[in-house]
């Protein structure tokens, strides 16, 4: 089995699912997570859209925490982006 440091990643072999369909299965993940950076990028997230939460509307809490959260998921995605292109990078090795 052959793995990084974190995780395990797929060995093609003639029993097991073909070379070109392993690759083009993580291609339609990454492309889709394009998509999905692209959305998120496109969407309006501003401080305006949570200070009504605040006692003291220039404290910036709610968005602050609001931020943390939405930064917390796009770690999130990066990290899974970086998986898959592992993958990728591994069938294209073999």
């Amino acid at each position: 089995m052959t793995q990084t440091k974190e995780y395990p990643l797929p060995t093609v072999h003639m029993n097991g699912t073909p070379k070109e369909t392993l690759y083009k299965g993580n291609i339609h993940i990454i492309q889709a997570i394009n998509e999905l950076e692209e959305s998120i990028n496109a969407c309006t997230f501003h401080g305006r859209d949570y200070y009504l939460a605040d006692e003291d509307p220039y404290s910036y809490g709610t968005y602050n925490k609001a931020l943390v959260e939405r930064q917390k998921h796009l770690a999130a995605l990066c990290a899974f982006k970086n998986y898959i292109e592992d993958h990728i990078n591994h069938l294209d090795s073999q």
